[in-house]
């Protein structure tokens, strides 16, 4: 894993643009800087703690690598098992307060114009399985 610059992290959600194809999704809060495509859950638990909790999915998730991070931000590249296509997805954790958090992630096929709604059905998995991680 490397570390990613703090600007690129904390600028990459503010830079980014996204395409017409449909072979992208994002999750993130209602008033985020771009829309979603669906609203992004609250967790009861610090950011740095919901930031641990999806690493550690992360670990257990087949053909996923976590290719740089920071203290709020990470990238990751998920490959698919049949042709090795290859997705980017990037997450940042999202302090609400103390003891509450968010989080923004964007999944996003590096070629093809449709990706048969892959990116969307990842970010839905990763977000029931970190919601059972993070069930107190």
């Amino acid at each position: 894993m490397s570390a990613e610059s703090p600007a690129t992290n904390n600028g990459w959600f503010s830079t980014l643009k996204r395409p017409d194809s449909p072979n992208h999704w994002l999750v993130a809060p209602a008033d985020f800087v771009h829309k979603p495509d669906t609203v992004a859950p609250e967790f009861v638990l610090p950011a740095q703690r919901l930031r641990e909790q999806f690493i550690a999915m992360l670990r257990d998730t087949p053909r996923v690598e976590v290719v740089a991070q920071s203290a709020d931000f990470l990238h990751a590249v998920s490959t698919t098992a049949l042709f090795r296509y290859q997705d980017d997805v990037r997450v940042q954790f999202i302090a609400l307060s103390p003891e509450r958090s968010t989080l923004a992630i964007y999944s996003a096929s590096r070629v093809g114009y449709s990706d048969l709604g892959t990116n969307r059905r990842r970010i839905e998995d990763w977000l029931l399985r970190l919601q059972r991680l993070t069930v107190r």
